[in-house]
């Protein structure tokens, strides 16, 4: 691609995430949330899965939470989540955010040592890759807040 301008960013997957408009922003994670029963989701959806309502609205997910748990793997992610680097270590979590649902996340730290269960936890848009046509193609995850 030989002009940066026709470059978009796309989200690994339609519906998860809102992508910033600069640098000095961070994208949202989407839910939806039913207006029958007042479920809530991760990633957009039409169909609400506890009453099969269709009155669904789409939210705005909290960008900060806390580790659950985590682990860091030392194999290839699986599709889509290949890495240019197939065999960087990288971290993966649960978060769970103030609404109640916890998401299963990469992580920005992959050394076990600086995470720990409980710590805050926020949100990052970052780019994972590019495609073949040149665009970057992004993905949510959730780096260790800074104390202090």
């Amino acid at each position: 691609m030989s002009n940066n301008a026709e470059r978009q960013q796309i989200p690994i997957r339609e519906g998860m995430m809102n992508i910033p408009s600069s640098e000095r922003e961070n994208g949202r994670l989407l839910g939806s949330k039913c207006n029958d029963c007042h479920e809530l989701f991760f990633i957009e959806r039409q169909i609400c899965e506890n009453c099969n309502g269709q009155n669904l609205e789409t939210v705005a997910l909290s960008t900060k939470g806390k580790l659950y748990a985590f682990t860091v793997m030392y194999y290839p992610a699986p599709p889509p989540y290949q890495a240019p680097d197939p065999f960087e270590p990288y971290g993966v979590g649960w978060i769970e955010l103030p609404e109640g649902l916890v998401l299963y996340s990469l992580l920005t730290e992959n050394d076990p040592q600086k995470l720990k269960v409980g710590m805050d936890m926020e949100l990052r848009i970052e780019c994972l890759r590019q495609d073949d046509n040149g665009n970057d193609i992004m993905v949510s995850k959730y780096r260790p807040v800074e104390v202090g």
